[in-house]
């Protein structure tokens, strides 16, 4: 599970979720260019909830993962979705850099 933050909100989603939305973001900010993507999601208080999100080049989306054994299910439908707006977007290009940003803790 990932612990998104966006626009002031907390949400938890599933990690593969997670990794779609901010690969997406990338490159909608790439082409210049929003788009707004509905997903499953858990917010701060443990409700279950739809969220929808616009992403575009000014969005604050980070994503983190979340200590511990929480899980959550994949929502296939949502994931393929993002895929597919990616791939019409972007083409046949690879996904996200291997290891965008070295980092030793």
């Amino acid at each position: 599970m990932k612990h998104v933050h966006y626009a002031g909100r907390s949400l938890f989603m599933h990690d593969d979720t997670a990794n779609a939305l901010i690969d997406y973001a990338r490159i909608l900010s790439e082409h210049r260019t929003a788009d707004a993507v509905t997903v499953p999601a858990t917010n701060a208080e443990g409700h279950r909830v739809t969220v929808t999100m616009l992403l575009n080049e000014a969005a604050a989306l980070i994503v983190e993962s979340v200590p511990g054994e929480a899980t959550m299910e994949p929502d296939p439908a949502s994931i393929e979705e993002i895929h597919r707006r990616r791939m019409r977007l972007d083409g046949g290009r690879g996904g996200p850099p291997d290891d965008p940003w070295p980092l030793e803790l």
